[in-house]
């Protein structure tokens, strides 16, 4: 039954009996198919007719399979990677396999393309995904096919070549990847062949942490990961800061300006009579204020230097809108009020912070 339905997918995609013509299976196979065919010109006339109503629909089902771009794509996809394994070409035949597998999702004899890809993987030496793809063949279908005692022998003999691996991390959820290849994601056990592998663990959130590891065929070992936090990331200071600052700018910049004009007058109405006739307190006056005038001008520059340098590092909120948890944010802020005012006294000024948290 298995040897039909391996002739009827040949004739939809062109796979025919799986992978390599190098193989010897393939001759055992193509003999078999012709002692069967040699069988049938004996068979009775119903066996005969029902022979003729199978190939009738393999027929219909290989027009079918012509119609399908998808399908013609795999059989061309097949040739060239075959083609390429026969010239030890391993990696792009593993390409074209792997392209051919993803065409023939949903098919029932998707299976057959693992094993090619199990053939690539070997001569790779990745024996860890080589023993997946062959696993991936008997669960997926081939348990019951003619490859099925040769697959299994193949698990068995990786399986005496790789070293077993556990790993121990600190985060519940991340990627294994060994020398710079991801391996799977939240293993507890890798296959490794035997020599030396860095082993690396990548978590979301974390910084990544590696270890080197020797191992042999059939030993195991053991590593441990405590993955640290990454520092969380400057999303910007609050546009409170921003608007503080410019309201002490302006402030300062009304103050300095006060003074300034306090000193002019005071300065003016001595000019304007006699000055030797000035008394030591008006010209204290004129000094005080206009000592206060530069304090609050000084001010202001630094103020004003600190709002532009508060102006680069502030977040706007641009991507708020879509954030549920803005209006919680927005009624936090409204809730802390800041309120500054110049204060002027008799021989002196300054400013006054006030707020209402």
């Amino acid at each position: 039954m298995l040897r039909g339905a391996t002739l009827a997918l040949a004739l939809v995609i062109g796979l025919g009996a799986p992978a390599f013509a190098q193989d010897p299976a393939g001759g055992e196979d193509a003999e078999a198919e012709g002692a069967a065919a040699e069988g049938a010109e004996g068979e009775p006339a119903a066996e005969a007719e029902a022979d003729a109503a199978e190939g009738d629909a393999a027929e219909a089902e290989a027009d079918a399979g012509d119609a399908d771009p998808r399908l013609q794509e795999a059989r061309e996809r097949i040739a060239r990677g075959e083609q390429l394994y026969a010239e030890e070409s391993y990696e792009a035949a593993l390409a074209e396999f792997n392209e051919t597998l993803d065409l023939l999702r949903g098919h029932q004899l998707r299976f057959l393309v693992l094993y090619n890809i199990a053939k690539c993987q070997e001569r790779l030496f990745r024996y860890q995904d080589a023993l997946t793809a062959y696993r991936g063949f008997l669960e997926q279908g081939g348990a019951f096919s003619e490859l099925a005692a040769e697959v299994r022998a193949k698990i068995e003999l990786l399986e005496g070549l790789l070293g077993t691996v556990t790993l121990r991390v600190s985060v519940p959820t991340y990627e294994v990847w060994v020398d710079d290849r991801l391996i799977g994601e939240s293993e507890t056990e890798i296959l490794l062949p035997g020599g030396s592998h860095t082993v690396e663990i990548r978590a979301e959130g974390y910084v990544p942490a590696q270890q080197q590891v020797n191992v042999a065929a059939q030993a195991e070992r053991s590593l441990t990961f405590e993955l640290e936090r990454l520092a969380e990331e400057f999303e910007g200071l609050s546009p409170a800061l921003f608007w503080t600052g410019a309201a002490v700018t302006l402030l300062a910049v009304a103050g300095g300006a006060a003074f300034g004009l306090k000193a002019l007058n005071e300065s003016n109405d001595i000019d304007s009579r006699d000055p030797a006739l000035a008394t030591r307190g008006e010209i204290d006056d004129v000094r005080r204020f206009s000592r206060n005038a530069d304090i609050f001008f000084g001010v202001a520059g630094l103020a004003a230097t600190t709002t532009i340098i508060f102006a680069l590092f502030t977040d706007w909120g641009g991507d708020d809108e879509d954030d549920p948890a803005a209006p919680a944010e927005d009624e936090a802020e409204a809730g802390l009020q800041l309120r500054l005012a110049p204060s002027i006294g008799q021989d002196g000024a300054g400013l006054t912070l006030g707020g209402r948290f």
